[in-house]
């Protein structure tokens, strides 16, 4: 009996240390404001922690609608730093880039085309090619997201 407690314990603390990233939208960082979380690369709205509420998953490079990681659900596909819909990786699919920490519109590198900046240090999102706390718009609290889960998230917000 005992080791069947041992066991239980060791498999709920495992499920636990599951990476997650919770995501405001001030500095407050209220619980009841939380727009949305990040849970082992499911993006789910508002405070849930239920996996079956994600509306994307974000894992191996794509990004897929809810709780899939199906062939037949990518929405997206992130290669080299570029952002494709579907599965193509043709130039005319090409929706948006991702390089150092920035977010761009289509293939350019350009500061006017520069949508968002995500500062690792200050773990925040800010509007444009800026990092001016006023400029801020989102604020993250847990572990650093990857290109592929930050876009999921902006998707997620219908902030892209």
């Amino acid at each position: 009996m005992k080791f069947l407690i041992t066991l239980l314990c060791v498999f709920f603390l495992g499920l636990s240390s599951v990476s997650q990233t919770y995501v405001y939208p001030n500095q407050f960082m209220y619980f009841g404001e939380m727009v949305c979380n990040v849970q082992g690369g499911h993006v789910i709205s508002g405070s849930s922690n239920m996996w079956g509420d994600a509306s994307l998953t974000a894992q191996n490079n794509k990004i897929f609608k809810g709780f899939s990681t199906s062939t037949f659900d990518v929405l997206y596909t992130l290669k080299d730093g570029k952002l494709y819909a579907g599965t193509s990786t043709f130039s005319f699919d090409l929706l948006f880039t991702v390089l150092n920490g920035k977010i761009y519109k289509g293939d350019s590198t350009m500061m006017m085309d520069c949508l968002y900046t995500y500062d690792i240090k200050s773990n925040r999102l800010y509007k444009g090619d800026s990092t001016f706390g006023l400029d801020a718009v989102l604020f993250f609290q847990g572990e650093m997201l990857n290109a592929e889960e930050l876009l999921a998230v902006l998707m997620t917000l219908e902030m892209l």
